[in-house]
């Protein structure tokens, strides 16, 4: 007992100095009793007893006590796990290991008490992907009285298509039809979930002609032939002959639409036709410009389906940027010349370099395509290159008073300095401190502090989306103070205000990228360029291509890469470090400086795209100026993201605080490999507003 009571004396001395919650006679009986069984030290005994928050905040011991419980349910080790969690009731983060034992168990989970538990946590990260699983699991099990009730406005089909079953079963069949209906008339097929309710559906005659032939011209727009032929038998005997020949022209990739001129002139065929010249439109425009005309005096479209066909046919051609293009837009009414058309008009004279062309098509851009940075260059351009505007007119020098790609290019062909205006935070840390008290923050800040990355981000990303505008810059302020660069980054991003470069362009792992730079001679700024274009700083990221880490490398490049030039190779989990990842992506653009010439353009282009697709758009698109070929590339992801890397570079370029070189001198021409502007740029700040 002696021991027992230093032992509490010593604990009363510490709850003042760490400003401790005050003790119960729950906490004293655990002191006690867990001390008598495990004679355990202090700080083990106040972490299982729960008196550990200091000042609010979780200490370092609760964080590891979550951790070891975390990793054990993630082993499987249930006991031990049920073991720490029972000791973790007031630490911020237990409401994710009731989740992860809820996710374990939840076909046994008193249904009352989960549906409690996902209301009271509906605002966490966790409780769509809870709800979710929970919802499938009753589905599964035939708890359909519970699935009615709980699952209401759910968006996944295998879900939407077990609730309309179970509503069928349950006889509440109020509305039922037309979802099922709904369920039914998409162009692909669904989950076998959702058979039952279809079966449900026929066997009512709920498939009517008219329904079934709007899944059929679904289906046609997606060209899938066999779900076409599985769907005739729910229309008329002697209407299937039009799905068979449409079979046959699909099978010919649409070159004999010709045909269609002995087919009678209806509403099925005309759509049937309709959605043939579409799909030939994407693959062909200018035969499908030849077939459309074939057509167009023996099917009746109508105003609205004309124009629509016309503009499709147009919009394609300019994409394949064929020489039909010019009368294939006049063709388009005005009314149906949308924005995208325009844009795509405009880069078709971009590429052929018509000029006056250009000047009167971008003045046909609504007000706020027309503003934009890239259409006021470009428009500058078509004046200045016309003769219709003179290159001291004021225009050019305007944009180049914008810190970014299209100033950049502006300040460089009138020789100014670029134009970089930073300013600091002006935050108090009483600001940063009251977001950081926030719980929704606290729980993010905790989550990553555990070392559960993408639930921290997934966290975070839910208490930004609660700020007003204002505020997202004290996030980003709370995000820097605590090292996290991505969520500095998308804050900022957010909150439109993006003069804050040390925070938007972070130099970590500079040294990891000067060594790998140095060891495959790359310019580091242009490094980090790509990486914070990739990744934004985030060194976990992962894309829906399967691409990791800062510089975003597939698991089968970077196996391919690490061959090669042989680096250590030891798995996915090493794209998730910057130790691991930067070596594998910069031996990738050297790799891919030596297959494009040395051209930065195509090796960023290549390095987002692929080398097969920049490759492809060598041989079809006009090999000229690089800023010009950037703005005919039919990605419009590549088209955005070329320019990016080489404005980050640029700035990265002034933040590691070299010679500023101009980024017309990392835009070689295109087949000649010549540089228009070469040297480096001064950096001043013309407007500091």
């Amino acid at each position: 007992m002696h021991k027992l009571v230093l032992s509490l004396e010593t604990f009363r001395d510490a709850k003042k100095k760490l400003s401790l919650k005050p003790m119960t006679k729950t906490s004293t009986n655990c002191l006690f009793n867990t001390w008598r069984i495990s004679r355990w030290p202090l700080i083990v005994l106040l972490m299982v007893c729960g008196l550990w928050v200091v000042d609010g905040r979780a200490s370092d011991a609760q964080s590891e006590l979550f951790k070891q419980a975390w990793g054990a349910a993630g082993k499987g080790d249930q006991d031990t796990f049920r073991r720490l969690k029972g000791n973790l009731a007031s630490y911020p983060l237990y409401p994710y290991l009731q989740y992860e034992d809820f996710r374990e168990r939840r076909a046994a989970v008193d249904t009352v008490e989960m549906a409690d538990f996902l209301e009271t946590y509906k605002d966490w990260a966790f409780s769509p992907a809870l709800k979710m699983a929970w919802l499938r699991t009753l589905a599964d099990k035939k708890r359909w009285v519970d699935l009615v009730r709980y699952s209401e406005g759910v968006t996944d089909t295998r879900l939407q298509c077990q609730r309309v079953r179970a509503r069928i079963i349950l006889k509440q069949t109020e509305g039922v039809l037309a979802e099922a209906q709904k369920l039914w008339a998409v162009g692909e097929s669904q989950p076998d979930e959702c058979d039952p309710v279809f079966a449900w559906l026929i066997k009512r005659g709920g498939v009517t002609e008219a329904l079934a032939w709007q899944r059929i011209r679904l289906v046609m727009r997606a060209n899938n032939r066999s779900l076409a032929s599985y769907l005739s038998r729910y229309v008329p005997r002697q209407q299937r002959s039009w799905i068979e020949d449409w079979q046959r022209l699909s099978r010919g990739g649409f070159s004999r639409l010709e045909q269609m001129r002995k087919w009678p002139d209806n509403e099925i065929t005309r759509s049937i036709a309709a959605v043939s010249l579409e799909r030939l439109a994407r693959d062909d425009a200018k035969k499908a410009a030849e077939k459309f005309k074939k057509l167009d005096g023996h099917f009746n479209w109508g105003e609205d389906k004309r124009a629509n066909l016309l503009r499709d046919i147009a919009l394609y051609s300019a994409v394949a940027l064929e020489d039909g293009t010019i009368e294939n837009m006049e063709k388009v009414p005005p009314l149906y010349r949308d924005s995208q058309l325009l844009e795509w008009w405009a880069r078709f004279l971009l590429s052929r370099q018509d000029w006056a062309g250009l000047l009167r098509v971008i003045s046909q851009f609504p007000e706020d395509t027309k503003n934009d940075d890239r259409w006021r260059y470009w428009l500058t351009q078509a004046g200045i290159r016309s003769g219709q505007l003179d290159v001291s007119s004021g225009q050019l020098a305007a944009l180049a008073d914008k810190a970014g790609y299209y100033g950049f290019l502006a300040a460089d062909e009138l020789g100014l300095a670029y134009n970089i205006c930073p300013v600091s935070a002006d935050l108090s840390q009483a600001e940063i401190d009251k977001l950081a008290a926030r719980e929704d923050f606290q729980r993010a800040l905790e989550l990553r502090k555990v070392n559960l990355d993408n639930w921290a981000a997934a966290e975070w990303s839910l208490a930004t989306a609660r700020l007003a505008p204002n505020d997202l810059k004290t996030a980003a302020a709370l995000a820097q103070r605590e090292g996290w660069d991505d969520r500095v980054i998308f804050a900022l991003g957010n909150s439109g205000d993006l003069r804050l470069y040390e925070w938007r362009f972070p130099l970590t792992w500079q040294s990891e990228i000067e060594r790998e730079s140095s060891k495959y001679q790359l310019d580091p700024e242009w490094v980090y360029g790509t990486i914070r274009s990739e990744s934004a700083m985030q060194e976990t990221a992962r894309s829906s291509a399967n691409a990791i880490g800062l510089m975003q490398v597939t698991p089968a490049t970077a196996r391919r890469v690490a061959k090669r030039h042989q680096l250590p190779w030891r798995g996915i989990a090493q794209l998730k470090s910057a130790e691991g990842n930067i070596p594998v992506g910069t031996a990738y653009m050297r790799d891919l400086l030596e297959d494009f010439n040395d051209n930065p353009v195509l090796v960023s282009g290549a390095y987002n795209a692929g080398p097969n697709a920049v490759s492809r758009w060598l041989k079809t698109r006009p090999l000229n100026e690089a800023a010009i070929w950037v703005e005919t590339l039919p990605y419009f992801e590549t088209r955005d993201y070329i320019p990016r890397v080489l404005a980050f570079t640029t700035i990265y370029d002034w933040r590691l605080g070299g010679q500023v070189k101009r980024i017309s001198a990392r835009m070689p021409h295109i087949e000649s490999g010549k540089i228009g502007v070469n040297g480096s740029a001064d950096v001043v700040c013309r407007d500091s507003t």
